[in-house]
């Protein structure tokens, strides 16, 4: 190749410099009046409204900010050359199918993006740290899986379950262009779809599951995906998102129809684009070739407790309280009759709840996900989880106080994990998907590095979000007696964003119980969404109030997600040809017929319409289609986690503890004074006899998380006899003293009394993990006799006999005494045996003495319901020989 040819400059690449310039300018500008709009308060701006809030929630911060910053500026400045080579006559393209690698060479796109910082968000995670890696997780969730480190970590892409419909191929969103067909047909507004199928004033109350169900909905769903919207919601003109019906990026506003029934003075509502991934969409074509567009995960996708702790180094250590070595987590202010609450939000985050002044001067809580405050009950989970955090804490510095602060914020960490784990596969996800779901979901089977536990966009985008449909219009807020508080129950609409009323208004006891003992909303076929959230969404901060529906709609063209009948081919659902195909799975013909005339095609129904349509499984609360793409995420977040509970992260009897936790018991470990709850919080009290007091809910011994590997120094079970045995050879130090003869110097002897204590030191260890040995053979045996009954069961079903376990119910066990005792019922055999009844085995420990010599006329003694004897005076004249001691 000639010399010549070598410098041959495209005829993009002079603009290079300048576009970029142009593009860090424009996109700048666009995110810095959004800031300043969202967050200042000044001139006429004293508060800020429930939309503003709503806006900040969603508002990226940090790295996200600068992921989802490159990624425009990098498209801008594509659009910038574009136009600059227009202008300059160097190329004709074609305005329909324009390819930049036409106009840029290799060299000058990785220039590109480099100047626009989208290269510096595709570094591998380095997970060399082995020591800490393999104990304990990340924060970003990266380096779980040690073969692809970024699988589920916070800031990377949503994992896909088909390919993305773009209406260009790769980033322009189905409706983009409005004059266009699909099947023949136009794609509706959402808005009309929520309306006329989707809205209702009309509850019916759930016969079986408590709102409870929705709020761990939510906070689950605030633990697993947070899509980053725009980083500005301003268009590259400097048009703002809320005063514009205009589709110009990153503005998307849904359509009002004629004839809406609230809105008649506006033609739009608002809405923002998700940012895209560095790498796809515009920005794909450095990496030589065209990927659509893909939306961030701004959280992490384990089930790991992000939502209290963060998603990143920097925000977790912003909600530590690092003052003391002890793990905590900071605590905000302390009111009467409560427990610590979370602390405030920092100037700094721009999260400003006063949006009167006049009604409160309580300003907004952090914690470790943004929209925290969005919804009282959604605030009360996050405070009791805060708490539990600490508890967990202050329970380990009890029992292993050598452990530094670090040691006790992970450990408590990894267990608060777990618990979360547990409840959801265990208690949550049954009230769900039913018997048959969970039923596809199959019994775990250890960890496979080969499952990426990315979230779905499917899933993120619409089948969780079929908890809206749970969703009560009013919040019940009960009393010790279970009847409304003074101040009475609260409308949901007015729960947004006020945290005030946690704080003067009985704490999170009230909102608790109401979540535990009133009924969710019951879904219908012509009952789906309440209208506090499709026509009162923030009503008081926008011209037009926002409409949640209309929202999952618009967000799920947005991502691009197939329609409807795409996913039921995926999910092996007969592909409707018409719309009587689809009355298996909605069997209302008034439904059906509504969606034919909205979409007129089968193919033209959105996945979100579609599966939140669909009548309910028997025993679950979704339809097939959001089953299978419920089971399919869930399956992956618990075989593709290293870190999941049961993959050999706690020691059998550790394991054995946290499957003792309820939500329940967390409750009563941290409300404010709940003395009583449901054992299972997720189904009506009348379900299941009532409520238990709860002293009567299981709870776990964090005893068995001892670091034995100290613990003859700082446990309290060793402190006694180590005393004891030093008061011995402290008294024949003074009798060597006495002696009438002084004796020399003898090192040998004092060499000896330290090979005694060390001795004395290794025998203790020696014991302690002959105790931990036993512990384990106990739990095998458990298992084996449990795995036993099991099959004699599946025998005796198989030649058409009773069930033998049906003359054990409920788990309770009889004593050797012929007494029966309760499932967890914890008892004493005599004063050293203390036994416990779980699912029909008795288990008992026999508490050992240390052997006494007891001189200067003191004598053995046994006190009355204490196992071990002491050395004391004699007065009664009773003395115990040692064969009376165990």
């Amino acid at each position: 190749m000639p010399f010549w040819k070598k410098l041959e400059l495209l005829p993009g690449d002079q603009f290079v410099r300048i576009a970029i310039a142009e593009a860090s300018r424009e996109v700048d500008l666009a995110i810095n009046q959004t800031i300043a709009k969202l967050f200042s308060v000044g001139g006429n701006r004293t508060q800020q409204h429930q939309g503003d809030l709503f806006r900040i929630v969603r508002f990226p911060t940090g790295p996200a900010r600068e992921l989802a910053r490159a990624a425009e500026v990098y498209e801008r400045a594509l659009v910038n050359i574009r136009k600059h080579v227009n202008t300059g006559r160097n190329l004709s393209t074609n305005t329909t199918d324009f390819n930049y690698n036409d106009l840029l060479s290799p060299d000058y796109l990785d220039l590109l993006a480099q100047l626009s910082g989208c290269m510096a968000h595709r570094v591998t995670p380095n997970c060399t740290d082995l020591c800490f890696h393999a104990k304990f997780r990340t924060l970003d969730g990266s380096c779980n899986n040690y073969k692809n480190p970024a699988w589920g970590s916070s800031l990377t892409g949503f994992r896909r379950l088909l390919p993305p419909i773009y209406e260009n191929g790769f980033n322009m969103p189905v409706g983009w262009n409005k004059t266009r067909l699909y099947h023949g047909f136009s794609k509706p507004s959402p808005r009309l779809v929520s309306t006329s199928l989707i809205s209702t004033e009309v509850i019916t109350p759930d016969d079986r599951i408590t709102h409870m169900v929705m709020q761990w909905g939510q906070f689950l769903d605030h633990d697993l995906d947070h899509a980053i919207p725009s980083v500005s919601s301003e268009s590259w003109d400097g048009v703002d998102c809320k005063k514009t019906c205009e589709y110009a990026a990153p503005c998307y506003p849904i359509e009002i129809p004629e004839g809406d029934p609230r809105v008649h003075n506006r033609r739009c509502i608002d809405f923002v684009r998700s940012s895209a991934v560095c790498g796809s969409g515009m920005t794909s074509i450095f990496f030589g070739t065209v990927q659509p567009r893909e939306q961030i995960n701004q959280l992490t996708a384990y089930i790991d407790g992000s939502q209290v702790y963060g998603y990143s180094e920097s925000f977790a250590r912003d909600l530590r309280n690092l003052t003391t070595d002890e793990g905590l987590l900071r605590e905000g202010p302390h009111f009467p009759n409560q427990k610590s609450l979370l602390p405030f939000a920092a100037p700094t985050d721009g999260m400003d709840c006063r949006r009167n002044l006049e009604e409160s001067t309580v300003n907004c809580f952090t914690s470790g996900d943004i929209r925290v405050n969005e919804q009282l009950g959604l605030l009360s989970m996050h405070i009791v989880w805060f708490r539990e955090h600490n508890r967990i804490a202050q329970e380990f510095k009890r029992i292993n106080p050598q452990w530094d602060g670090d040691k006790i914020y992970f450990e408590s960490r990894k267990v608060v994990g777990a618990m979360m784990q547990h409840i959801t596969y265990q208690q949550w996800l049954p009230e769900i998907i039913g018997e048959q779901g969970m039923a596809l979901l199959g019994e775990y089977q250890g960890y496979d590095s080969s499952v990426n536990p990315s979230i779905s966009n499917e899933f993120a985008t619409a089948a969780l979000r079929f908890g809206h449909s749970l969703i009560n219009p009013i919040l019940h807020r009960l009393n010790e007696s279970f009847e409304p508080i003074e101040q009475g129950n609260i409308a949901l609409h007015k729960a947004f964003f006020a945290p005030w009323r946690i704080v003067y208004e009985g704490g999170v006891d009230p909102l608790l119980r109401g979540l535990f003992t009133v009924p969710a909303k019951l879904k219908k076929p012509n009952q789906n969404l309440n209208t506090d959230l499709t026509e009162k969404l923030f009503e008081t901060a926008h011209a037009v109030a926002l409409d949640l529906a209309a929202i999952n709609i618009q967000r799920s063209r947005d991502h691009a997600l197939p329609g409807y009948n795409d996913y039921r081919k995926f999910c092996n659902l007969k592909v409707a040809e018409r719309f009587d195909d689809l009355k298996q799975e909605i069997s209302s013909e008034a439904t059906r017929n509504k969606l034919q005339e909205l979409y007129g095609h089968p193919d033209n129904i959105d996945l979100w319409v579609g599966g939140i349509l669909e009548d309910q499984l028997p025993g679950a609360k979704v339809g097939s289609l959001f089953m299978c793409i419920l089971v399919e995420q869930f399956r992956k977040l618990r075989d593709g986690d290293r870190f999941w509970y049961e993959n050999d992260q706690f020691k059998p009897d550790q394991l054995a503890q946290i499957k003792k936790t309820t939500l329940g018991r967390v409750l009563c470990d941290n409300g404010d004074n709940i003395t009583r709850v449901t054992e299972n919080v997720f189904v009506l009290p009348g379900k299941q006899g009532g409520y238990k007091f709860c002293d009567d809910i299981p709870q776990m011994d964090f005893e068995h998380w001892i670091d034995c590997s100290d613990c003859s120094r700082h446990h309290k079970r060793y402190h006694a006899l180590p005393r004891q045995r030093r008061s011995i050879r402290a008294k024949r130090d003074i009798e060597s003293k006495l002696a009438k003869q002084p004796e020399p110097e003898n090192h040998l002897e004092e060499d000896s009394f330290i090979d005694d204590d060390m001795n004395e030191e290794r025998i203790e260890g020696l014991e302690a993990l002959i105790d931990t040995f036993q512990k384990s053979m106990k739990q095998m045996r458990r298992k084996i006799r449990r795995l036993e009954q099991q099959c004699s069961a599946a025998v005796a079903a198989g030649n058409g006999s009773s069930n033998p376990a049906k003359g054990k119910p409920h788990g309770h066990c009889v004593d050797n005494k012929g007494i029966k005792r309760l499932n967890n019922e914890i008892w004493m055999r005599d004063d050293c045996t203390k036994c416990e009844c779980e699912h029909h085995q008795i288990s008992c420990e026999t508490e050992k003495c240390a052997e006494l010599i007891c001189e200067n006329g003191l004598v053995l003694m046994k006190e009355d319901g204490k196992c071990c004897p002491t050395c004391s005076v004699d007065d009664s004249g009773i003395a115990v020989t040692a064969k009376d001691s165990p």
